[in-house]
């Protein structure tokens, strides 16, 4: 009995830290790039204000433009099983 509210309270520190994670790397630079974009960019008049969703948008192609710049690779290497 004691070992299956471990693996519950393992299964529910695990999607606690997985949601941790998704928060730092996606969330919150999504947030602090429509907050930027709509205090910096809207304060001239010319351009509109952007919802999360352009926002999203906008974080996709600026990784995309990095990834294919050079500046980060992502590799993935196996080795032969033994």
């Amino acid at each position: 009995m004691q070992f299956q509210a471990l693996g519950f309270g393992a299964a529910i520190f695990m999607t606690l830290l997985c949601m941790g994670a998704v928060g730092i790397l996606v969330v919150i630079p999504i947030a602090c790039i429509q907050l930027a974009w709509n205090s910096l960019m809207t304060s001239s008049g010319l351009l509109p204000a952007i919802n999360s969703g352009q926002a999203t948008l906008l974080y996709l192609a600026v990784a995309l433009l990095v990834y294919l710049s050079g500046i980060v690779s992502i590799e993935f290497k196996s080795e032969p099983g033994v």
